[in-house]
């Protein structure tokens, strides 16, 4: 019992009992399927993947991943660099 503690009781924290998110996520997907299907009758509807889609974002992650492997190289080199000049102190 401090000077200035103050009782604080406990928190209620409520568990779902009948909460299943297999059955909320296949919900959403119905709900987006039939929005979907809505703006497909009124002629709205317009498609997001587009040929030659899954093409473009393979060359730019192919890009980016040289991109990476070049500047991982970079580093790599620096630090040999630097190690070697290290030794070469210490054992001169």
């Amino acid at each position: 019992m401090g000077l200035f503690s103050l009782y604080k009781p406990k928190e209620y924290k409520y568990r779902y009992i009948y909460y299943d998110p297999k059955k909320e996520a296949q919900k959403e997907r119905e709900k987006q399927r039939e929005a979907a299907e809505k703006m497909a009758e009124s002629g709205e509807y317009k498609p997001t993947i587009r040929r030659g889609t899954f093409r473009e974002m393979a060359q730019q992650n192919s890009k980016a991943r040289s991109e990476m492997s070049r500047q991982s190289n970079i580093r790599l080199i620096i630090i040999m660099a630097l190690l070697f000049a290290i030794a070469y102190f210490l054992l001169k």
